[in-house]
């Protein structure tokens, strides 16, 4: 019992500490303390947020959940239910997966971006996932894993092509749906092209996947403004399944979080330090997992800024017990813990 009394206290301090930084001059915090955002240009909040990411006391985690395009509160709202706490860090989707028409996808987005605006200003921090369908074809979960070959990938990157000019129509419609949470002053963990080293996106195991990478920010940044954006690189956990992370890396001055996406308790060492490494002190988070890391997990692999719960697999990989035990835990970051700064 002592044993953990004390635990407790050290976390709860650790967890006042991270609060306190806040409270002292935040511009000398986010220089001494983090590096700046790729984006020269990047908002304020957004310098704001990636600071607080990289000072997230190592073995203290965000939680997070993901929630899909079409009901964009279902999921973390189910987790508040059963544990009594929301998460700290909302996901969502950007993607059209039901051959949704243009207008449709549109008001989808909409509604996923009220619901941003509205967790943002609650206190808690964004991230947006975006499965694109191979443009120019209807947006539909078959298009997303469409089967493309290297020459075939190459046109979509090549200015001038047909399938570049689809890509660039793409980028810019989802472009305006960002831009309304960009003028909302509402920064973004923005997830795109993930898990780029396995075989199943048409993105994925490419040799130049950098030049896609670079041509969304370009466009994005230079082009759209977007400066709210926080760029998260997300690649799965370098199983069986999937190539070592520094094959697709696109640079460490092209991401500003590193992410792992890691599933069926798969929480090998090596995914871990492999990352750490490539991330050269930028923040990391586990970007898609199913099963909630366990306590000896997080103890092992103390740096881990964040974690998101994908979906459904809330409740169909977790217990409720076992979402209540999680969600209660001293060192879980809950969105009532993040501090008022970040709203």
């Amino acid at each position: 019992m002592k044993s953990h009394s004390t635990r407790f206290w050290l976390q709860r301090v650790l967890l006042l500490m991270l609060v306190l930084l806040f409270s002292v001059s935040q511009q000398s915090f986010i220089v001494a303390d983090a590096a700046p955002p790729i984006n020269a240009h990047a908002s304020a909040k957004a310098r704001q947020l990636l600071a607080y990411l990289t000072n997230v006391p190592d073995g203290m985690l965000i939680s997070g959940q993901h929630d899909y395009l079409e009901a964009p509160d279902e999921q973390n709202n189910k987790l508040q239910q059963i544990s009594g706490q929301y998460a700290g860090l909302h996901g969502y989707e950007f993607g059209g997966l039901a051959n949704q028409s243009r207008t449709a996808l549109r008001e989808q987005r909409q509604r996923v971006v009220n619901s941003a605006i509205q967790w943002s200003q609650d206190g808690g921090i964004v991230a947006i996932t975006f499965h694109q369908a191979l443009p120019g074809k209807p947006k539909t979960w078959k298009y997303v894993q469409a089967k493309i070959t290297q020459d075939e990938f190459n046109r979509y990157i090549t200015p001038g092509t047909p399938q570049y000019k689809q890509l660039i129509a793409d980028l810019d419609e989802v472009a305006l749906s960002l831009k309304t949470l960009r003028d909302a002053d509402v920064p973004v963990l923005w997830r795109p092209y993930h898990e780029m080293n396995g075989n199943w996106f048409w993105w994925g195991n490419k040799q130049n996947y950098a030049k896609l990478w670079n041509l969304m920010y370009d466009r994005f940044v230079h082009v759209h403004h977007l400066d709210n954006l926080l760029w998260v690189w997300s690649p799965n956990a370098p199983n069986a399944y999937s190539t070592p992370y520094n094959l697709s890396f696109p640079g460490i001055n092209r991401v500003d979080v590193l992410a792992a996406d890691i599933y069926n308790n798969d929480y090998k060492s090596y995914y871990y330090t492999d990352l750490l490494k490539l991330a050269q002190g930028k923040p990391m988070g586990i970007g898609e997992s199913d099963i909630l890391p366990s306590a000896k997990v997080l103890q092992k692999q103390p740096a881990w800024a964040y974690a998101m719960t994908w979906g459904k697999e809330l409740s169909t990989t977790n217990s409720q017990a076992t979402i209540r035990h999680f969600m209660n835990q001293n060192n879980i970051i809950t969105r009532d813990h993040l501090h008022e700064s970040l709203r």
